[in-house]
């Protein structure tokens, strides 16, 4: 049964400079250990256990997470099912009166929105269905929207090809991924695919990548967290779709300006 909400913990006991990391569904990044700091806007940005970060999709996040006393911790709920239809207009009209609400992506936390944040972190622990998570997640929707913060994760509410397609190749990263099977699945001829994404200022090329990527993070997060194993190079490679662990290392490196090592070193001794 497929969930709508995908929930991610990250950690690290160094500093972790990341650049262009890619937001492939709206998102909430709570930290809960230590301090994030976002470049945003030509501006910066500092998020703790007071605010969130809200994250539409398509953006990409410059950030570097520092630990405090040896230890930084967040937690990012994904969200996979969009509003109701009543909510987002609900939303948007409170928007227009406070439109300066809308020029950050920090949001303070209340009591309100930690009780609504929780039920979410506690739902996607069971197998419900997809009606009674669409009801949590609605519920949830609504604190967002009386506290101002909906728009900031729902600016569009139509999903682009982009969100699609990233979403479709997140599901299995290490899978090998042809344009023409993507074409396939979406019904569409490869040169209306590419078209539709070159409007959208991308490339499919460019959107595995980037969903591999975070792919790699996760995988290095979750393998530290349970036994505090290191992947070799080449099974992380082959984790993440790449038969070659050079490319795969270059490639990292150049999505997010840290190299596979600097990484692994701020997990672990």
């Amino acid at each position: 049964m497929r969930g709508l909400v995908k929930v991610d913990r990250f950690f690290g006991i160094k500093s972790q400079p990341l650049r262009n990391v890619p937001v492939v569904a709206p998102s909430i990044i709570a930290v809960t250990s230590g301090i994030k700091t976002l470049l945003w806007q030509g501006d910066t940005l500092t998020f703790n256990r007071s605010n969130w970060l809200l994250a539409s999709s398509n953006e990409k996040l410059t950030f570097v997470n520092e630990p405090f006393q040896q230890q930084f911790n967040s937690v990012q709920i994904s969200f996979l099912s969009s509003p109701s239809e009543h909510i987002l207009q609900q939303s948007i009209t409170a928007g227009k009166e406070t439109d300066s609400m809308l020029a950050s992506p920090c949001i303070e936390v209340t009591d309100g929105l930690n009780f609504a944040f929780s039920q979410l972190l506690s739902m996607s622990e069971y197998h419900l269905s997809q009606s009674v998570q669409q009801l949590y997640l609605d519920a949830f929707y609504q604190q967002l929207s009386e506290a101002g913060g909906l728009p900031s994760l729902f600016g569009h509410h139509q999903l682009t090809l982009r969100d699609k397609v990233s979403r479709y190749v997140a599901a299995d990263p290490a899978r090998n991924h042809s344009i023409d099977n993507v074409c396939g699945h979406f019904a569409m001829s490869q040169a209306t695919f590419m078209r539709h994404l070159s409007k959208e200022h991308t490339s499919f090329r460019v959107i595995l990548a980037e969903v591999r990527m975070l792919h790699a993070i996760g995988v290095m997060q979750s393998s530290y967290s349970r036994n505090g194993a290191q992947l070799s190079q080449l099974e992380l490679a082959i984790c993440c779709g790449y038969q070659s662990e050079t490319r795969f290392s270059q490639r990292f490196k150049h999505q997010f300006g840290i190299s596979l090592k600097e990484y692994k070193q701020t997990l672990n001794e």
